[in-house]
């Protein structure tokens, strides 16, 4: 499948965008947190923080994405989102999944796997988006081990994934989609927070 220049360009715009409201949403923070779309035979994404200098994702161009092939080598850009294993390897092993979100929130990295069966979740959300929630243990980010435990996930289904001490992962056929997973993750887990601090008062 060929992408148009043109179509190129709207997504990078898309993905800018998304990454300035993420920010100020409070879904990310200036350096964490990542966004991929795929775009047929390779992914857009964003570009590491750090490399070659400090980049604040709220201030990202679309000449500041970086464009990789499912083997991670760089089609166009510079260094790539640190993330850059997880990343492949969702696409690798879901035909559906187009696009990725990766958020740090205040309240999602709090949430344990244990409160899976406690998590609240709204009408709208039970009876009309009912994504499929899961968690994966606390592990080391960036490396493998996390990469295979999100797309063991994602495999059984899952949309949001819950990264235990860290934050979530969210996948969709589309970005806009992915967008809304991920910011419904951070009220979930803020409702489900509250909830408990407010079922231990006396």
């Amino acid at each position: 499948m060929c992408v148009s220049a043109s179509d190129r360009e709207r997504v990078a715009k898309q993905i800018c965008k998304a990454l300035k409201l993420m920010y100020l949403k409070g879904l990310i923070t200036p350096l964490t947190g990542n966004i991929s779309v795929r775009l047929g035979s390779t992914i857009l994404m964003t570009p590491s923080s750090f490399v070659p200098t400090i980049r604040l994702k709220y201030e990202l161009t679309p000449s500041d994405l970086v464009e990789v092939d499912l083997n991670g080598n760089v089609v166009q850009g510079g260094k790539p989102t640190t993330e850059l294993p997880m990343h492949l390897a969702i696409y690798r092993e879901c035909d559906k999944c187009k696009a990725i979100v990766h958020i740090h929130g205040a309240y999602s990295p709090l949430l344990k796997s244990s409160w899976v069966s406690e998590l609240f979740l709204d009408t709208e959300l039970k009876y009309i988006l009912n994504p499929k929630v899961c968690f994966t243990e606390e592990l080391t980010p960036r490396t493998n081990e996390l990469a295979e435990a999100v797309v063991s996930k994602v495999k059984e289904g899952c949309e949001i994934v819950y990264l235990e001490g860290h934050g979530v992962v969210t996948v969709s056929d589309n970005l806009g989609m992915a967008l809304e997973l991920a910011e419904l993750a951070e009220v979930i887990a803020m409702r489900t927070v509250i909830k408990k601090l407010l079922e231990r008062r006396p």
